[in-house]
């Protein structure tokens, strides 16, 4: 009875998710058309995807969220966020976070409706997977929206774990960090790949609690190579995680 009714309820939801992207495309596309020629961060827009999130989010009483240390990621100065990977949700959580950033997303999410115009309008930063050329072009666009004032966000591994161990780290957040001369901030996360369990349509109940841990200081970032870089954040996160997996 109850796999019924969590089926009978993600095809309600999912019916709603698309209803509610065709009904609020139309209000993006306005904000942006108001707001483009002045807001050179695109700060609205922005906005306007995190209300967007947030829809999608109540449509799905049963995926309750928790964050705290929201007040550690800045309004007016640019950082690199870093965040664990564990699902498609991560996506829908994290703008939790409001506060203004750009997203890095993989080349296919540009191609999909409504979403793809979203990451266009906002100016996300595409990542080619298949492209060798790809973590250069990355580095290159997240460097000038730091120079404009913004903040990245990055999944350092990539791509979403399957197990909930961390996935190896790729090094193109700490490079950028480095290039950038920016702190780096990490974020870590738990229960987000439990909103579809093993991988399937259909939306299970989730408890996802999002941690902002302690600033790595740019002094630090600028000190450190790559690799040790990589490795002290790496470590912050292992803890932060640990933590929140006890609660």
């Amino acid at each position: 009875m109850k796999v019924l009714l969590f089926k009978t309820y993600s095809v309600f939801a999912w019916i709603c998710m698309v209803l509610c992207s065709i009904i609020v495309t139309p209000f993006f596309l306005l904000v942006w058309l108001l707001t483009f020629w002045w807001d050179r961060r695109r700060v609205a827009l922005h906005f306007m995807t995190t209300f967007w999130a947030w829809l999608y989010q109540a449509i799905v009483p049963y995926w309750k969220l928790e964050l705290e240390g929201r007040e550690k990621i800045p309004w007016n100065r640019p950082v690199v966020l870093v965040s664990n990977h564990r699902s498609q949700v991560d996506i829908l959580a994290l703008s939790k976070l409001r506060r203004p950033f750009k997203w890095t997303s993989k080349t296919e999410n540009f191609r999909m409706p409504f979403v793809g115009m979203a990451l266009s309008l906002t100016r996300a930063i595409p990542v080619d997977r298949e492209s060798l050329r790809s973590g250069s072009k990355l580095i290159s666009r997240a460097k000038a929206e730091i120079a404009r004032g913004s903040s990245i966000l990055l999944f350092p591994e990539g791509t979403r774990s399957r197990t909930g161990e961390m996935r190896i780290f790729k090094e193109g957040a700490f490079l950028l960090a480095k290039r950038s001369e920016c702190p780096i901030i990490p974020i870590v996360h738990t229960g987000s790949e439990n909103t579809f369990p093993g991988n399937s349509w259909i939306m299970g109940s989730a408890h996802i609690r999002i941690r902002v841990l302690d600033e790595i200081p740019a002094d630090t970032v600028s000190k450190l190579d790559v690799k040790s870089l990589m490795s002290l954040t790496r470590e912050k996160m292992e803890a932060g995680l640990a933590s929140l997996e006890q609660l």
